[in-house]
């Protein structure tokens, strides 16, 4: 597939037979590079030092979930999923003693069982989708090994994803997008939404100004639609729908500096150029 073109694979590692949901990354007081890979069965930490021959450093196991997202915090992992048993809720993994070991120091299961994704913002963990009606869980990581929460939005229903930046939260709802400002971290507000779209408001992130968000469709309707978010009351669509050629479906997207890193179900990595934001 074109997508593929001008990315040279130089490492590969399949510790589990089974499936793998979410990854995110570590990086080590020395600038040694883990990554951290959501497994049917559990979490993996994996040691990329070399990244052409990257090793399991530890396994953290779970409940069974074809779903287990994962987000960093100083040296901890924090690691939802969407399954219930040992291990639900919130599995806290210290990182500190990596390359040598990684260890499971707390399960909070508090506040949730189950989780569909968390993200870490200003020492906050955002966790949402939960089985305790779904919405946005304000966790304080003041104590990192043991979340006190502080508030629970719950204005937009359901949320399946959510970005944020300072005291600004974008939720994905399925239906479409809404701005939350957690500035008062006891009393998140929603500040305005985007109308319902087509398909699935299924994720999405800013550029780097905060100016743009590329918001995903997980139902293949219109990979992705850009919005500029300059008044952040108006959730003006720029560019209603780019989409692959290849006619597949899309995940999940992360933008660093003037380029977009997605994944897709069967496209695989495909990296878009946004130097100009409305042509990607």
């Amino acid at each position: 597939i074109s997508a593929q073109m001008n990315v040279k694979l130089i490492g590969h590692i399949k510790p589990s037979a089974a499936s793998f949901s979410d990854i995110w990354g570590y990086t080590d007081s020395s600038g040694r590079e883990y990554a951290i890979m959501g497994a049917y069965e559990g979490t993996y930490i994996i040691d990329l030092g070399n990244p052409a021959d990257p090793k399991v450093v530890s396994f953290i196991a779970g409940p069974h979930s074809i779903w287990r997202d994962m987000k960093v915090y100083n040296k901890y992992a924090y690691v939802v999923t969407e399954n219930r048993g040992s291990g639900q809720g919130l599995q806290i993994i210290d990182l500190s003693n990596l390359p040598v070991s990684a260890s499971l120091v707390n399960t909070v299961s508090t506040y949730f069982a189950t989780a569909h994704n968390i993200f870490i913002e200003n020492g906050f963990a955002l966790v949402v989708g939960t089985d305790t009606g779904g919405g946005m869980y304000i966790l304080d990581l003041s104590d990192p090994v043991n979340p006190v929460e502080t508030a629970y939005y719950s204005e937009s229903g359901y949320i399946h994803d959510v970005y944020a930046w300072s005291d600004t939260v974008i939720v994905a709802t399925g239906n479409n997008y809404a701005m939350v400002d957690i500035s008062d971290k006891t009393n998140p507000v929603k500040v305005s939404e985007s109308a319902n779209l087509p398909g699935y408001s299924h994720s999405g992130w800013m550029t780097e100004d905060k100016r743009y968000f590329f918001g995903t469709d997980e139902f293949n309707k219109r990979d992705l639609t850009i919005f500029d978010l300059k008044d952040r009351s108006n959730w003006d669509v720029k560019v209603p729908s780019w989409q692959l050629p290849e006619n597949t479906i899309i995940h999940n997207i992360f933008i660093k500096g003037n380029y977009a890193h997605i994944s897709y179900y069967e496209s695989g990595y495909v990296v878009l150029d946004i130097t100009d934001p409305l042509n990607p």
